[in-house]
């Protein structure tokens, strides 16, 4: 694939190209186009496309530049947003056939801050029904760049942008983490992925999961771009990256480490050795709570979803789910008001707990999810699906749990196993930071450190 990329060569250097003449928003979003064009018939990452009004932005924003007006850096950067993110001009579906338009809310915080950034958004990203898992039976996922010939897992439920940002359809995409939906995706297509704390970015003009543990998240290339742009839409410059010596990194002694594939664990050793010799401190932190995720998520996740939907509009168009979504709602039919008020407390107190434990720690070391993107053609039931979840998201819940912030950064060059079906980069494997709640800017400058330390793999082959 010859098309440029609006994601090259970083968003830093693209601000500066912008605000110096030597690009436009038009150009951008036009090469964005072009690329969306000749790649997503086979990708299959956006829900809705928007291109005639994306041009549109585009001039606009060209000609209040031109006026002299700056919006900040993030003037005229091509975007894509999940299809939980309500876009004025642009359906909301959620994922799902359910008649729920009249749940959708109002254009919220979010969006309307990434317009006042001057930020050209193109379009909608798929997701699964409702976020709720990484995978539906009933239509397939995006196609993962990370192998251009056996379709693979992308993860969940924010795969649409993961897999655009994967194969540079914009500068940046934009997701929501409730239990790994940014981190988990971003490991499997070899992005960046970072999940903001969950008081971040108000989660207003989202279609919600489950309020307690909803974030939004980020898309990027570089864990730079992704400081570059929490930055910015803050109204700040991005913190100066940390020496390693000054780090101190933990790596969790329970559950964590369970399961794992054995280039997961290859390239996750290799990245703590790296640290440990640049002179980080590595230490151990226990962490049982972790192993009470499923409990907490198979009672609070579906019990505030059923909430919001209503358990008539549920029932009524209950057959009209996909398997995998319905499995995991219809739990929440069963969860009496006592136990879900005492799970809500239990997750509350973890939070407060984890985080006294943390103290002194810049940042949780951990595999982002624990196994390689599987081709999907192994899964066929919603049983297959389910017992997948939990694996897969074993390392990313518990920042949902524990209300941490967190990021994952693609580490597949430091030793994962090359199969012969797959391109020329080798299947994607993430390394995750989790940080205490609030400490955003601080981990993903901590992140931008790792990353100049353990480099990062090559881009995949697009043909």
């Amino acid at each position: 694939m010859t098309l440029p990329s609006p994601a090259e060569p970083g968003l830093q250097a693209l601000t500066e190209s912008l605000r110096e003449g030597r690009s436009t928003a038009v150009e951008l979003t036009q090469a964005a186009l072009a690329r969306i064009a000749a790649l997503e018939p086979k990708l299959q990452a956006f829900m809705h496309l928007d291109a005639a009004g994306a041009l549109a932005q585009a001039q606009a924003i060209d000609a209040r530049r031109a006026a002299g007006e700056d919006l900040g850096p993030l003037m005229g950067v091509p975007v894509a947003v999940k299809d939980l993110f309500t876009v004025d001009g642009m359906p909301t579906t959620a994922g799902s056939r359910l008649d729920v338009q009249d749940l959708v809310p109002k254009q919220g915080s979010f969006v309307n801050a990434l317009q006042r950034a001057g930020c050209v958004i193109v379009g909608k990203t798929r997701t699964t029904e409702f976020a709720l898992g990484g995978f539906n039976l009933d239509r397939a996922p995006p196609w993962n760049p990370c192998d251009m010939h056996v379709q693979r897992m992308t993860g969940g439920s924010s795969h649409g942008s993961a897999v655009a940002m994967a194969a540079g359809l914009a500068g940046f995409t934009v997701g929501s983490d409730t239990g790994g939906s940014v981190r988990w995706p971003a490991a499997l297509c070899g992005v960046v992925g970072y999940k903001a704390s969950a008081r971040h970015w108000p989660c207003d003009g989202v279609f919600p999961l489950s309020p307690e543990m909803d974030s939004i998240g980020l898309f990027t290339q570089t864990a730079h771009d992704a400081a570059w742009v929490q930055a910015a839409l803050g109204g700040q410059a991005p913190q100066t990256p940390p020496a390693v010596t000054a780090l101190t990194l933990a790596v969790p002694a329970q559950h964590f480490m369970d399961q794992l594939d054995e280039p997961v664990q290859r390239c996750f050793e290799a990245a703590v050795t790296r640290l440990r010799a640049a002179g980080a401190r590595i230490v151990n932190v226990e962490t049982p709570e972790a192993r009470e995720i499923d409990d907490v998520f198979r009672c609070l996740v579906p019990s505030d979803l059923l909430a919001f939907l209503g358990r008539e509009r549920v029932t009524a168009q209950f057959g009209r789910l996909d398997a995998v979504a319905a499995a995991r709602l219809e739990v929440a039919f069963e969860v009496r008001a006592d136990d879900y008020l005492t799970m809500l407390a239990r997750r509350r107190a973890l939070e407060r707990l984890v985080a006294e434990r943390s103290m002194g720690i810049d940042a949780w070391l951990t595999p982002t999810v624990p196994m390689l993107p599987q081709p999907i053609a192994g899964f066929r039931s919603a049983a297959d699906v389910a017992a997948w979840n939990r694996r897969a998201t074993q390392n990313t819940r518990p920042g949902n749990l524990f209300g941490q912030c967190g990021v994952s950064l693609p580490i597949q060059h430091l030793g994962a196993g090359r199969p012969e079906s797959a391109s020329d980069a080798a299947l994607p494997v993430g390394l995750q930071l989790c940080a205490a709640p609030g400490r955003d800017a601080a981990l993903l400058s901590l992140a931008c450190t790792v990353e100049g330390l353990l480099g990062q793999p090559p881009r995949p082959v697009l043909a």
